[in-house]
């Protein structure tokens, strides 16, 4: 037959009966201090629905503890305290952690998505100017849309005037025309590509 404990026992008793392995004694003990801990809990915590779990995770230490620890425990009342408070440290430490991981990654997210941003629009900005450059270029006739061309590519004076089967000096005479029209028109400089 189940004995049922009033929780008008003193915690030294139930302890005791506790370490002996009575579980009843553990429920008394659980109960008489329930509107504590669960006052602790609301105290350190301010979230009702986080609330009723961290006092379900208290209630599990304590029965995983107590046994171990029941002759060892000077106060039931104190240390049933320290094990609520330890579990809302426990939940606030995990909150801040997944705090900072999401703010990292939404600060990651929109650095990347501002490098991205700034990158297409220098792109966009890079495609406008060889846009503008080539049609100063056209505009200067196809002798020197050639010569363009193949400087664009990477060609030294002298491969360009192979290719076109004009002297080198013709091909230099055409890119320092090209440099000059495009720095008028633009305001930019054309520098001749260094090959590797």
């Amino acid at each position: 037959m189940e004995t049922e404990y009033s929780t008008d026992l003193s915690d030294k008793i139930l302890l005791a009966r506790i370490q002996n392995g009575d579980n009843d004694a553990l429920v008394a003990l659980i109960e008489k201090y329930e509107r504590l801990l669960k006052t602790i809990i609301h105290y350190e915590i301010g979230n009702a629905e986080e609330e009723a779990d961290i006092y379900q995770e208290t209630v599990l230490a304590i029965v995983r503890r107590v046994r171990r620890q029941a002759g060892d425990i000077d106060s039931a009342e104190q240390w049933l305290k320290q094990v609520a408070r330890s579990k809302c440290k426990a939940f606030l430490v995990n909150v801040k952690k997944q705090s900072l991981i999401k703010e990292s990654a939404e600060t990651h997210y929109a650095a990347t998505a501002d490098q991205e941003g700034q990158q297409r629009f220098k792109q966009y900005h890079v495609q406008e100017r060889i846009h503008e450059i080539r049609e100063i270029v056209e505009e200067m006739g196809s002798i020197y849309v050639k010569v363009f061309e193949l400087w664009a590519r990477g060609l030294t004076e002298a491969e360009s005037a192979s290719v076109l089967k004009i002297p080198p000096n013709t091909v230099k005479s055409r890119r320092n025309k090209i440099r000059k029209d495009i720095r008028e028109c633009l305001g930019v400089s054309l520098t001749p590509k260094k090959r590797k």
